[in-house]
């Protein structure tokens, strides 16, 4: 399969394992954060696209807003938190007043 132009699905399912698809989904975060800062700056008042080239893959991803970037992050993040669950489960520490005065 050629990673050219795909897809930001097809960009995750080329990843093997859970931790590596963890690391892919915090590369397109940081990407789409980029690119609200970017218009933020001044650059324009609408995103129109945002790219990402890791060296094996180009995905090019389009939106009209920072609110529809934002709805991608919050989507993205949901997803990551699903992969991290699967990888390490789910725990809760509970800890007694008294430890934290060490």
């Amino acid at each position: 399969m050629s990673l050219d132009n795909c897809t930001i699905v097809e960009y995750l399912e080329s990843k093997p394992t859970l931790a590596a698809r963890i690391r892919a989904i915090d590369v397109l975060i940081d990407k789409a954060i980029l690119s609200m800062a970017e218009t933020v700056e001044g650059v324009g008042g609408n995103i129109s696209t945002y790219e990402l080239d890791d060296g094996q893959v180009k995905i090019k991803t389009g939106y009209r807003s920072i609110s529809e970037v934002e709805a991608g992050i919050k989507s993205l993040e949901r997803m990551k938190n699903l992969y991290s669950n699967k990888l390490y489960g789910r725990s809760v520490q509970l800890r007694d007043i008294n430890t934290f005065g060490r």
